[in-house]
């Protein structure tokens, strides 16, 4: 991930694990029964639960994995300046299709997600 020179080389993966934990809390809303289908798979238990704590606990697991695993990374962490994530977020609608998400972030989302993602613990 590199932007007019400003940005260290950031792998695929570590840059998924970036941005993850973020998107992950925005899409989950518009796609609840999804989440609320997976949330399940990882806890049987919540087999009767409303969609909307077994979602929720989706989100839980899959960012306690990331932690599990390493992956709970942020910015910070390689040396990305505050500044180029406006950067980024300006290119965030560059990808080639979008037809296939719950719902699509307008650039103040991303920027807002990128932020909350740069200083994460």
């Amino acid at each position: 991930m590199m932007i007019s020179g400003h940005c260290p080389q950031i792998m695929h993966g570590e840059s998924l694990a970036l941005t993850y934990p973020s998107f992950l809390q925005f899409t989950c809303p518009a796609a609840e029964k999804k989440f609320a289908d997976v949330g399940r798979i990882f806890q049987p238990s919540l087999r009767d639960a409303e969609d909307s704590r077994a979602a929720r606990e989706c989100c839980r697991e899959i960012e306690n994995l990331m932690k599990d695993i390493g992956m709970w990374l942020n910015f910070r962490q390689f040396d990305v300046t505050y500044d180029i994530l406006r950067k980024i977020a300006d290119r965030g609608h560059e990808l080639p299709d979008y037809q296939a998400n719950p719902r699509i972030a307008d650039i103040e989302e991303i920027y807002r997600e990128l932020k909350e993602g740069y200083d994460r613990v």
